[in-house]
């Protein structure tokens, strides 16, 4: 057997070119307490770069159900990223999501879940594929774009039943408090959250649905996800950064400390999540936070820019 060849001087000129000029500058996915949580970051790098990178976030579960010890949020949450890479690489959008849509349609079978189920294991996630200058999402995850100029194009994520149901739990609380009802005890407790469950137990029926108003949304659950639920975001010449992150976070901060910086002082300010940033659900007694979140940051390389 002969000696390996050395790769010349153009040999690796040549690789270097090939390289994308995109990196991973900040990732991290944290849970909201104890336990690995259902959040996921996914980077898939085949030696020669990053070509697809995506954060994903497992739907709370809200069934009761025990999948082998994992929750539903989680199974779909690593399904998705299995899927991922799977994919060969001139697939579309919409036929990425269509194989995610049939794998966790696969994953409902398997654990004998109906395929009309609303509490069926289900995920959210935000996608970057850096060689072909795309970004797609379904559901709430935040993504933002920075600009060579300075720019920053955020697109927060978040729904209009989410909105809604946030700012009923937080109505009803701060009528509590006024009637003299102690902030512990009702995050203890989170009678809030009680009244907005049963509309949490059934929302899932808007989901993927184009005569839902706008109350619709999309949701990687297993059920065909509409054309106008899967958004898309070029990634121009100009584009130097991405971030993706959960609904964990209070938005696409530019850094990762300045998401912590963000949600830290909401969380001094607000453990019961009932002021500016409302949520469906209180900061849980020994949690560090309401939710999972995870952070994925991508730069483009200053040389790669286009002249």
């Amino acid at each position: 057997m002969g000696r390996p060849r050395l790769a010349a001087p153009d040999d690796l000129s040549r690789r270097r070119a090939l390289v994308p000029g995109w990196r991973v500058a900040e990732r991290a996915a944290r849970a909201k307490g104890a336990g690995p949580g259902e959040d996921r970051v996914v980077v898939l790098d085949d030696g020669d770069g990053v070509h697809c990178a995506a954060v994903i976030d497992g739907v709370t579960d809200k069934s009761g159900r025990d999948y082998g010890g994992a929750s539903g949020g989680a199974l779909a949450a690593d399904r998705v990223a299995q899927t991922l890479a799977t994919l060969p690489s001139d697939v579309t959008a919409a036929e990425a999501v269509a194989a995610i849509s049939a794998e966790l349609m696969e994953l409902r079978r398997k654990w004998s879940v109906a395929d009309d189920d609303l509490l069926a294991p289900a995920a959210v996630a935000a996608v970057v594929w850096p060689r072909r200058n795309l970004a797609w999402r379904v559901g709430d995850v935040h993504v933002a774009l920075g600009h060579r100029d300075g720019g920053w194009r955020r697109h927060d994520g978040g729904k209009l039943i989410d909105t809604v149901l946030a700012g009923a739990r937080a109505a009803y609380l701060h009528c509590l408090l006024l009637q003299g009802e102690r902030p512990e005890d009702l995050a203890a407790g989170d009678p809030g959250r009680a009244l907005i469950r049963p509309v949490l137990e059934r929302q899932a029926v808007l989901a993927n649905r184009e005569d839902a108003g706008p109350f619709g949304y999309g949701l990687l659950d297993g059920r065909p996800v509409p054309e106008r639920f899967v958004e898309t975001f070029e990634l121009t010449d100009d584009v130097c950064e991405v971030v993706l992150a959960s609904d964990g976070y209070l938005g696409p901060a530019r850094t990762l400390s300045g998401a912590e910086a963000e949600l830290r002082a909401s969380l001094l300010a607000d453990r019961l999540r009932i002021m500016e940033h409302a949520a469906t659900k209180a900061v849980a007694a020994g949690a560090e936070s309401f939710d999972d979140r995870s952070y994925l940051r991508l730069s483009r390389r200053p040389s790669h820019f286009p002249s």
